[in-house]
């Protein structure tokens, strides 16, 4: 499928300036994830999610409007604050703006494989990763925001991070989860 240049520059800007309106935003950051940012995929393969360019912000822009959509239904007392929310909604993944590199090999292309691991990278998961990134650029976490991004993407079986984790936190896995359905159905 893939995006138009004017859907990756229409995203970029609203992304950005959702970071700057929330103030979670700032050059270093920019400097950090760089060009290759704007033009990254939120995954390797075709079956799996936003496999093109400019997948990534495309996928952090729905995982915040689930995130949205989730806390407001939830009872007011567990409800969190739409900044915390949208920061680590929009920042859980950063970690992947240099993850991914093209493939060249057509045979792989065919079978729907369009991106490789960049093996130059040290290896982290994608939160791990994410939250360096984030303290590099100087931006704070509070110890929920911190959680939920280093949580989000681990195992089913990491009891601490399934039973013992913060309201933010099952927000955010189930907001990532919801913009994959999207994804994957195309709506």
């Amino acid at each position: 499928m893939g995006l138009t240049q004017e859907k990756i520059v229409k995203n970029t800007k609203t992304y950005y300036a959702t970071l700057e309106k929330y103030g979670f935003f700032n050059d270093k950051l920019v400097e950090i994830l760089g060009e290759s940012f704007i033009k990254a995929p939120a995954s390797t393969r075709e079956d799996l999610h936003n496999a093109f360019e400019g997948g990534l912000i495309d996928h952090l822009l729905k995982v915040a409007k689930y995130a949205v959509y989730i806390n407001k239904i939830l009872p007011e007392e567990l409800q969190v604050p739409e900044k915390s929310l949208l920061k680590i909604s929009l920042l859980h993944q950063i970690g992947k703006a240099k993850l991914y590199l093209p493939k060249d090999s057509d045979w792989h292309k065919k079978q729907g494989i369009l991106y490789d691991f960049n093996n130059e990278l040290i290896s982290m998961r994608v939160g791990e990763r994410s939250v360096r990134y984030i303290m590099l650029a100087g931006i704070e976490l509070n110890d929920e925001e911190y959680q939920a991004i280093l949580n989000y993407d681990k195992d089913e079986e990491d009891k601490q991070a399934k039973w013992y984790t913060t309201t933010l936190g099952i927000i955010l896995r189930q907001a990532n989860e919801l913009a994959i359905i999207e994804e994957k159905n195309k709506i």
